[in-house]
């Protein structure tokens, strides 16, 4: 064997070592990501579970604010109703006042220095005025 033969097989061998390392880093690198897979799929599969339940949970939220639009519908008919009898009774209240200002307007007239008052206040302080 020649020099130059020694040489090349020397070459040849760190070569080969360096071959060696490096594909034992490949090896680890490969592993590492096999076990990253594994946790990609417990990550994956958490993240279809939290989906399904956000799906349940809105769900549930719209068949409550179903339920609750449904009551406030029924509370704010309820309430209309009312505002119309309310309405009706104190149309009935007013026909009272005007009945007794009527009674009332048959009272002396009232003097000149003392003007009614115009307007909706007027009609409003006829009857505080013949109670008087």
């Amino acid at each position: 064997m020649t020099l130059a033969a020694l040489a090349f097989e020397g070459l040849v061998c760190v070569l080969l070592a360096a071959a060696a390392v490096m594909c034992w880093r490949v090896d680890r690198r490969l592993r590492t990501l096999r076990e990253g897979q594994d946790g990609l799929k417990e990550t994956i599969a958490s993240l279809n579970d939290a989906v399904d339940r956000a799906r349940a949970s809105l769900a549930a939220l719209d068949r409550a604010a179903r339920e609750q639009g449904a009551s406030l519908k029924g509370d704010v008919d309820q309430a209309r109703r009312l505002c119309d009898e309310l309405r009706f009774l104190g149309a009935g209240a007013d026909e009272q006042v005007s009945r007794l200002s009527g009674r009332a307007q048959r009272a002396p007239a009232p003097r000149a220095a003392e003007a009614p008052p115009a307007g909706a206040a007027g009609r409003r302080l006829d009857p505080l005025k013949a109670m008087r």
